[in-house]
């Protein structure tokens, strides 16, 4: 007698497994199939994008040609620079410290050398300037004179009543206690600074304060070199004043002097350490500001600093310093400039002579 076995439950379940992953595998297939067709038909129907330059070679820099020099102007900094103010040292144009930094006495030398070889004077080095520069005939600087020209106007206060212009070519006029200016005296082309001055390059601390315009439009365009270098925050303390009025100073600094408890002549004395005579202050000529930065001491400041090492390279002087005090009478004051002009200021600083010194060796005095 024979007898037939049933399929186990397990193997019922396997063979409906194995079943199901045949029919996925083939579901799968068709899918693949028809997404293949559908991409070689849809390849077929759209165009490849071109690209918008027919030859990418054509928007590159030819190898072969050589590397363009970048332009050089006021912030530039680096070895360019240094290779520049090289050559314009051995030229004559530069007498600056070479450093590297493209700074306002570089701007000065490079328009200098525009200048003097016909090139637009816009104070950038490249282009023209640069070849000019670089070449084997490269002109070297050529002094308007050597020395300024001896004159005795420089050195004898006017005459009363005389109302006196500036001039660039005669030997800066020297205002001090041995040289005094008449009580009426008064400088040419006063302009009200608060009016006349930009206020987003410099602070007039009063209203009143004054300055010739030739003087005020050479610290205008220095502030604004400064400014251009990242150097802010000027103030202008002050400006002209009548002899009148420098007598009121005076007394009010013996008046500060004698609260202290010193004797009268003692007083006088330590005030004209600090303040000039009445005649003989510089302020007088309408050429010589304080310069400052409001709430802060002057001195040690990086606007002191600045104004120390570029000042002359606008036609100004730091008429008092400690070096010169035995010779000036007056003791340190780096924030008060004057203006002499460009030609006396530079000798002045490269020869580092004080205002006295100058007028003695250069002047008729």
């Amino acid at each position: 007698m024979s007898s037939s076995k049933k399929p186990t439950p397990a193997l019922v379940i396997g063979l409906i497994f194995m079943t199901a992953l045949v029919v996925l595998a083939v579901v799968l297939g068709v899918n693949v199939i028809r997404l293949s067709q559908l991409t070689a038909i849809e390849a077929a129907t759209t165009p490849t994008p071109e690209p918008e330059a027919a030859n990418v070679m054509q928007v590159t820099i030819d190898p072969n040609e050589p590397t363009p020099e970048p332009v050089l102007r006021a912030g530039s900094s680096g070895d360019a620079v240094t290779e520049l103010q090289t050559r314009l040292q051995a030229l004559g144009y530069y007498s600056g410290e070479i450093d590297g930094q493209y700074g306002a006495g570089t701007k000065a030398a490079v328009k200098l050398f525009q200048q003097q070889n016909g090139l637009d004077a816009d104070g950038l080095f490249g282009g023209d300037t640069r070849k000019a520069l670089f070449a084997d005939d490269a002109q070297a600087y050529v002094a308007p004179t050597d020395t300024p020209a001896p004159t005795d106007t420089a050195t004898i206060a006017p005459e009363e009543g005389t109302v006196v212009s500036f001039n660039e070519e005669a030997m800066p006029l020297l205002v001090n206690a041995d040289h005094m200016l008449p009580e009426d005296y008064e400088p040419e082309d006063l302009v009200n600074m608060t009016d006349y001055c930009d206020a987003s390059v410099v602070k007039i601390k009063a209203n009143g304060i004054d300055g010739v315009r030739v003087a005020v439009d050479a610290l205008m365009e220095m502030l604004r070199a400064a400014q251009a270098e990242g150097i802010s925050s000027w103030q202008v303390s002050a400006g002209y004043r009548s002899v009148s009025y420098q007598q009121k100073l005076l007394d009010n600094k013996i008046y500060e002097y004698r609260k202290q408890g010193k004797s009268a002549s003692a007083a006088r004395a330590a005030a004209l350490k600090l303040v000039a005579l009445p005649g003989g202050s510089e302020h007088h000529t309408g050429l010589a500001f304080d310069i400052t930065v409001p709430g802060q001491s002057f001195k040690g400041t990086k606007q002191c600093t600045w104004l120390a090492e570029h000042c002359w390279e606008y036609g100004f002087i730091i008429r008092y310093t400690a070096e010169k005090e035995s010779i000036t009478g007056i003791t340190e004051e780096p924030w008060h400039i004057r203006y002499v002009g460009v030609k006396h200021a530079l000798i002045m600083r490269d020869e580092n002579l004080c205002l006295e010194e100058y007028v003695e060796q250069y002047g008729d005095s």
